[in-house]
């Protein structure tokens, strides 16, 4: 590498770590946001009007809003950024896409809707990035690696640290080819530098002990000492089950996409309206709270593992995959990845309940790599989130979670997915660096 050369990556690494903490600042900032809304027109509320949980009809009424705001929202510029059927899309954006984006997956996420909170977190990390790309009047390839920092950052915002961020884009950028093997770390170093610096935001840095971190791991799963031959067995069955689980989830959203019939604002609408609908029937039927449907999931993994009954859960799995399916395809803005772990772990539940010998920890962790690998095809990546969540269990139960990524991206890719964008989207976001 020539001198000069030399010196623009360092300053791009520099740059890199400077962007990386703003970042996190703005992930953190959007995502108390959805937090606050959530607890106001879920708990607030109702509380105000008297109500030990909410009315039926607003639980149908909620949702159905949500889908009259995305309306409005994806007629602003940046038009409420990519579906969330395109996967995790991480191609540039201006600065002003972010007036649409962030109200749409607000609304989205904040009212009820089954999608996560990844995809606009990308989204803003991209902004942010290709704004201070702007002030700072940078250009060419040093460009284009500091707006992918941004995305590094505010993902890694999202799961309290840099690793799941930094192993994904690593994992999709070596399967691509568009990068020379000995050029990867090259290219995605100054993210790994951003998301590195961000977290900073959750350590704390000399008096000042940083903000509330994410906590990813399943408090309330039993310990799992060794692994079962008879628990292997039965969770690479289940990840079979998870993964074309998944897959015809997301046909049926493209199915509901297809729709002419309604119009774009009308089907949102509609959508959202049915979403509440399938909460207060599963409520009604199982007497459980409308959380377990409504939502991305994330927060309620621990009241759906500590579910009791087989046929709540199967209820679940079928009510919450609906709605997912309707979430994605009305056009709804958030990620896809939640919701499907979601199912995954209410599925491995299930299974745990009805399957002799089966233990709760590896059906789990099954689960989850299951539901991650079909989404999105990165089963290296979905293995380090099972490490991630399982806590002190999660070395006992890493060759579960391994096997039942490989067959869940086997079965992802052998049946017709509507989804092979998705770690393209993802690639062409990664530009090419000079030798």
């Amino acid at each position: 590498m020539r001198d000069s050369e030399a010196m623009a990556y360092a300053r791009t690494l520099v740059l890199a770590a400077l962007l990386g903490v703003p970042v996190a600042f703005a992930a953190v900032i959007f995502q108390t946001a959805i937090h606050d809304l959530i607890h106001l027109v879920w708990d607030v509320i109702p509380d105000e009007l008297g109500w030990s949980e909410p009315s039926w009809w607003y639980v149908v009424l909620v949702p159905g809003l949500a889908g009259l705001l995305v309306a409005a929202a994806v007629r602003l510029p940046g038009h409420g950024g990519h579906s969330p059927l395109e996967g995790l899309g991480a191609d540039p954006i201006p600065p002003i896409a972010l007036a649409s984006i962030l109200p749409a997956a607000l609304a989205t996420l904040g009212l009820g809707l089954v999608l996560g909170p990844e995809a606009p977190l990308i989204a803003l990390g991209l902004g942010l990035g290709a704004l201070s790309v702007r002030l700072i009047r940078l250009e060419g390839t040093g460009a284009q690696l500091l707006v992918l920092a941004g995305a590094f950052a505010a993902v890694a915002a999202l799961f309290g640290g840099p690793l799941v961020a930094a192993f994904l884009l690593f994992e999709v950028t070596a399967a691509s080819g568009k990068v020379p093997a000995q050029q990867i770390g090259r290219a995605l170093l100054p993210g790994f530098v951003a998301a590195g610096t961000g977290a900073l935001v959750f350590t704390g840095v000399a008096g000042w002990s940083g903000l509330h971190q994410t906590n990813l791991s399943i408090p309330t799963l039993p310990p799992y000492e060794s692994l079962r031959l008879t628990d292997l067995a039965w969770c690479l069955l289940m990840a079979v089950v998870v993964a074309a689980l998944v897959v015809a989830i997301r046909h049926l959203a493209h199915g509901i996409a297809a729709q002419s019939v309604l119009g774009p604002a009308g089907l949102l609408i509609v959508a959202g309206l049915v979403v509440g609908a399938l909460a207060v029937a599963f409520r009604a039927t199982a007497d459980r709270p409308v959380d377990l449907v409504l939502f991305s999931g994330q927060a309620e993994l621990p009241d759906v593992i500590a579910e009791g009954s087989a046929a709540v859960l199967i209820l679940l799995v079928v009510t919450k995959g609906l709605a997912y399916a309707l979430s994605l395809g009305a056009g709804f803005r958030g990620g896809p990845v939640f919701p499907a772990i979601a199912i995954g772990v209410a599925a491995a539940m299930a299974a745990a309940d009805v399957l002799p010998g089966l233990h709760t920890t590896p059906a789990v962790a099954a689960g989850i790599a299951a539901g991650t690998t079909a989404v999105l095809r990165v089963p290296f990546t979905a293995v380090l989130l099972v490490s991630l969540l399982m806590g002190s269990s999660a070395f006992d139960v890493a060759p579960i979670a391994v096997l039942a990524a490989a067959i869940a991206w086997l079965v992802a890719t052998a049946l017709p997915n509507p989804e092979d964008r998705v770690q393209e989207k993802l690639v062409e976001a990664v530009p090419a660096v000079p030798g």
